[in-house]
């Protein structure tokens, strides 16, 4: 009997230790990088996705997981994914242009920040925090006129690209576009309208529409036009200023008169994604003082934390300090966002076809 029982008591140990063994090291390893190996799926701009990963190379060292970027062409083509995902979410962080993420946040998509985690908050700008704790800015990019200064004079205002001089030449924002609503009530206010009466600057559009080579969906089709010749004129991001010269070409860049407008690009951990604590994490990672300063040197785009720097190259064409960012126009994006879909049915129908 004591022979038997001693043999069961081995039998017993020699299974146990293991599963014991076993047991302690995986407590150890998910105390010590509970996020080691994990995919944290990041969606944004396919043009940006490349730098966005090399900003990321140091939280996927951090944690030791993986940064997946999930590629798409705009703004538009991210958030129908996202709403087509709702119910099942492939993707923790969204990127957006702070209009559409207002969409987003409308329609449920997001979490809120938690501040205990996401612990920069309140070193960013005012402007890029969100006031109902959504998702903040990380970057910004103005919007105002390039022209090429080898092809056509330097236009002064939104107004004067229809002046006769750039005829042909001129690329503007589709209505579909981040920029598009934002130019069309720049251009209501000139003509005497407002964001309640845009219906002078759609008459402006309509009237001129031939003068115009290119209403544009994509940056990249407004850098093929400027490096083929086929346009001389854009309202267009600021951040395209160095890439276009270093293709040779004397692109400069206009603050017009009644103002540059800005894009942020905003952070958002998209609700019942597969890793929420550490979206919170990248987002934290992402608006850190530490990487707000590399932000223009990688993504050529403006930081959005208070403390953050850039150099005096990145500078002469990016919006720095608070100054650059106060004289940037507002516009009311709950009411851009609510009549949008009726302007895009307008242009589509009178001027872009």
């Amino acid at each position: 009997m004591k022979r038997n029982l001693l043999l069961l008591l081995m039998v017993f140990a020699t299974l146990s230790f293991p599963l014991f063994a076993n047991g302690t090291d995986e407590k150890n390893v998910d105390a010590a990088n509970p996020y080691k190996g994990k995919d944290l799926v990041v969606a944004t701009w396919g043009w940006s996705a490349g730098n966005l990963k090399k900003l990321s190379e140091d939280f996927e060292k951090k944690y030791g997981c993986n940064i997946v970027i999930d590629e798409t062409s705009g703004n538009s083509d991210r958030l129908n994914k996202l709403i087509a995902q709702k119910n099942n979410p492939e993707i923790d962080v969204a990127i957006l242009s702070d209009n559409f993420a207002s969409i987003g946040i409308e329609k449920g998509l997001f979490d809120k920040i938690d501040k205990s985690v996401v612990t920069s908050y309140d070193d960013l700008y005012d402007f890029a925090k969100n006031a109902d704790g959504y998702g903040p800015c990380y970057s910004l990019v103005r919007y105002g006129i390039l022209y090429n200064a080898d092809a056509v004079s330097a236009p002064t205002s939104y107004m004067d690209l229809f002046n006769g001089n750039y005829d042909g030449l001129i690329s503007l924002p589709d209505m579909a576009s981040t920029a598009g609503p934002y130019l069309l009530v720049s251009l209501a206010e000139d003509l005497g309208g407002s964001q309640e009466n845009v219906t002078p600057a759609m008459e402006l559009l309509k009237k001129e529409k031939s003068k115009i080579a290119d209403f544009y969906m994509s940056g990249s089709s407004v850098q093929t036009g400027f490096t083929t010749g086929e346009i001389a004129v854009a309202v267009f991001m600021d951040m395209n200023v160095p890439l276009l010269r270093k293709s040779g070409l004397d692109i400069k860049w206009v603050t017009p008169k009644e103002g540059s407008f800005s894009a942020a690009a905003t952070a958002n951990v998209v609700k019942g994604c597969q890793n929420p604590k550490l979206a919170q994490l990248f987002i934290q990672y992402l608006i850190s003082e530490n990487v707000q300063n590399k932000v223009a040197d990688v993504l050529s785009e403006a930081p959005c934390n208070s403390k953050a720097t850039m150099s005096e190259e990145k500078a002469k064409y990016l919006a720095s300090g608070e100054d650059a960012f106060k004289a940037l126009k507002v516009f009311d994006l709950d009411y851009i966002n609510s009549n949008k879909a009726t302007w895009i049915e307008q242009f589509q129908k009178e001027i872009a076809n």
